[in-house]
């Protein structure tokens, strides 16, 4: 374990940002190989009073694949059926669609395709009663970022409107733009009230800023372990309240792999909570750990008893 005994103890006396809060604690549905009610269940099952759905792919059992749904092939039974299968959560979040779709795309057919996905997906996300969606950035890898940045930052403005009108939340996850520096200016010239930020403790790998400091082959190193969570820490501290949702789980030292059960101790939290303490944090954490569709449950359970922990639960 990279958290000696006594970070744990000295990190978790301050990682109360507000009252205990164990009603903060959740996980998403993304089991592989399970149905979308199964992986509702599991989570209401392992009392997790919050949950994260995703508004793409489909609700039947696909091998290697996690379930979800498509808001616009739902019929009126099925809607009904998955908002009432939801109401025993006491907060939903959803993750937004993003792949196979680009939605700074040149070929006008291409980009409609993909903010229609997006704009039908923050429907149903209202209608099941989520207040927060989640939004990868699009990815621009064959032209430099600065040249398409006022589009990416005009999209997000407008799904923000309509997040508005809907009373839900878009909150943009760190990983796209390919800095730190980049990312906190896109939220900056975003600058809208709807519009927050989703901190992925696993997408800070590739930010320049960190490349710069850590060779692929020192990455297990305890330095570059102290290094990687400091750039997490950084953005907190950089978007202050426009932080509003987490993504939480490990990461494999070796690679820098995420969304790992937890059995690394490669990410300080008592440090992160911390962080969030100083920010004035009022979201929840959610849990995206991935694992063989017969271990999850294990994998969950054992999750959900540290993050209680650190939560004085």
């Amino acid at each position: 374990m990279f958290l000696s005994r006594r970070s744990f103890l000295s990190g978790a006396a301050a990682t109360a940002w507000g009252a205990p809060s164990p009603w903060r604690l959740g996980a998403n549905t993304a089991v592989q190989g399970y149905g979308l009610y199964q992986a509702i269940d599991l989570i209401r099952q392992l009392d997790f009073p919050v949950i994260e759905i995703h508004p793409m792919g489909r609700p039947d059992p696909v091998p290697r694949t996690f379930p979800g749904f498509q808001f616009d092939q739902l019929d009126r039974a099925e809607k009904t059926k998955l908002r009432s299968a939801l109401r025993r959560f006491r907060r939903i979040t959803t993750h937004l669609p993003y792949t196979g779709l680009n939605w700074l795309s040149p070929d006008p057919a291409t980009r409609a395709h993909a903010v229609r996905t997006i704009d039908i997906a923050l429907e149903g996300s209202a209608y099941l009663g989520a207040r927060l969606a989640v939004l990868h950035p699009q990815s621009v890898t064959n032209e430099p970022w600065e040249r398409r940045e006022s589009e990416c930052v005009a999209a997000i403005q407008r799904w923000g409107e309509q997040a508005r009108r809907l009373g839900v939340q878009i909150a943009v996850e760190t990983g796209w733009p390919p800095s730190v520096a980049s990312f906190v200016r896109l939220l900056e010239k975003v600058n809208h009230a709807a519009v927050g930020a989703t901190i992925d403790v696993g997408h800070q790998g590739r930010y320049a800023e960190l490349v710069a400091k850590v060779k692929t082959e020192d990455r297990a190193k305890p330095a570059a372990v102290a290094a990687y969570n400091d750039t997490t820490i950084e953005i907190i501290r950089r978007l202050g309240a426009k932080v509003v949702h987490l993504h939480v789980h490990d990461i494999d030292p070796a690679t820098w792999v995420e969304h790992k059960p937890m059995v690394h101790g490669f990410v300080d939290y008592p440090r992160i909570f911390a962080a969030l303490r100083e920010v004035r944090y009022q979201g929840v954490l959610v849990l995206e750990i991935g694992g063989e569709p017969e271990r999850m449950p294990g994998y969950l359970r054992e999750a959900r008893g540290r993050f209680l922990g650190w939560l004085g639960a």
